[in-house]
């Protein structure tokens, strides 16, 4: 367990009107590789907390079907009377639960979610973040070095509560990382934050799905860790993470390189990259004047199947940044998350960690631009998603 002081946005921050109507939520992201094969598959290990102090010891899933009529309006209902065209059939409820969601990205991928009442949520002070449990052999941790866990549904449990957004399975977890770039200042909106304190981390462990073990090694982990807290979503949601670069110019690894694209935050992308500490930083809440243009579309189906294609190019007065990145659609898989207003609203992000492509830095010289660094980039997280809304 780590002893290292933790301190600023990492914490946890469901404070003040953020404890009824606000959510915070931890990513992680590492690569392993299977034990007996040695497939490469990405993991990712979620804290999601919602609306904590609305029901601190049940949960409460907004998603679960609630029937909001009374014995009387049933009997309204078969007479036919006009207070029966008026009835609502079901309620909506604002959810409160804590959420651990555990999933292995790319083709046959998987999520398992957890769910537990705010009040078995434990926040530190100095030696760690979080930790939740249903009980003492059910923990789930993490630290600012350290993450620890296992989560399972089964087939019968998800048969019998299909609001749970998951798939039967189980995955256990025991990690420890070391974050080696991050980028400052956060981005800070009137309904959501944006911290990218992990842009690039170092992960070393074991993970298990399904009776499957993954070995994660510092140098091939890719790691990556950010959160997002506030009272929304942003929508859509656009986000691009990848650490696994190779120049193009000189052929060499960049081993103190990274990429953190989020938003879209008021028609504006943050976009922060490091080239081997040089890093080139456009925040969509800053004063600074930058232009961008930016866009995720479906390409026409080749050999290799329909992909997706992100692009982001961002322009101000010294440098040009480009970047375009591509996913396979039949890699990526859909995630749910519930907002904190309830009405049955679901953030739908459609995700993958399989991405590859290019990066150009270009330093503008009057109205010319050399070409700085190009860069392969692999092991992309790629995720594009929007607002899904109940039928009226």
């Amino acid at each position: 367990m780590g002893s290292k002081k933790i301190s600023g946005n990492e914490r946890y921050m469901l404070k003040g009107s953020l404890k009824k109507n606000g959510f915070d939520r931890w990513r992680l992201v590492t690569s392993g590789f299977n034990k007996m094969t040695g497939e490469e598959r990405t993991f990712l290990i979620e804290f999601y907390v919602v609306n904590p102090a609305l029901s601190p010891n049940d949960v409460v899933l907004g998603f679960k079907s609630r029937k909001a009529h009374s014995a009387a309006d049933l009997q309204y209902a078969l007479a036919g009377t006009q207070s029966a065209t008026n009835m609502q059939v079901e309620k909506y409820v604002q959810p409160s639960f804590v959420m651990v969601k555990a999933a292995m990205l790319g083709l046959g991928g998987k999520q398992v979610n957890a769910y537990f009442p705010s009040s078995s949520l434990e926040i530190g002070k100095n030696d760690f973040i979080i930790k939740v449990a249903a009980g003492r052999d059910e923990e789930c941790f993490l630290s600012d070095n350290e993450c620890y866990g296992s989560v399972a549904v089964s087939v019968s449990k998800l048969n019998e509560m299909p609001e749970l957004l998951s798939q039967a399975g189980s995955l256990s977890w025991n990690l420890k990382f070391k974050k080696q770039i991050s980028f400052s200042p956060d981005y800070r909106g009137k309904t959501i934050h944006w911290s990218s304190f992990g842009a690039r981390t170092v992960f070393e462990g074991k993970i298990v799905l399904d009776g499957e073990e993954y070995l994660v090694t510092p140098k091939k982990s890719y790691g990556y860790i950010d959160k997002n807290w506030g009272k929304d979503f942003s929508s859509p949601f656009f986000h691009l993470s990848a650490s696994n670069f190779t120049s193009l110019i000189n052929g060499k690894s960049l081993d103190y390189s990274c990429l953190a694209v989020q938003g879209v935050y008021n028609e504006k992308l943050s976009v922060l990259a490091s080239l081997e500490d040089n890093k080139i930083e456009f925040h969509a809440d800053s004063h600074k004047k930058y232009s961008i243009n930016f866009e995720c579309t479906e390409m026409p189906e080749d050999d290799d199947g329909v992909k997706l294609h992100w692009t982001v190019s961002v322009h101000d007065r010294k440098r040009v940044l480009d970047i375009d990145i591509f996913c396979n659609i039949s890699e990526m898989f859909i995630r749910d998350y519930e907002s904190p207003e309830g009405g049955r609203k679901l953030l739908k992000v459609l995700g993958g960690g399989t991405g590859t492509g290019e990066m150009r830095l270009y330093k503008k010289i009057k109205k010319n631009l050399e070409l700085i660094e190009y860069v392969r980039i692999a092991n992309c997280i790629c995720e594009y998603g929007n607002i899904d809304l109940p039928e009226k």
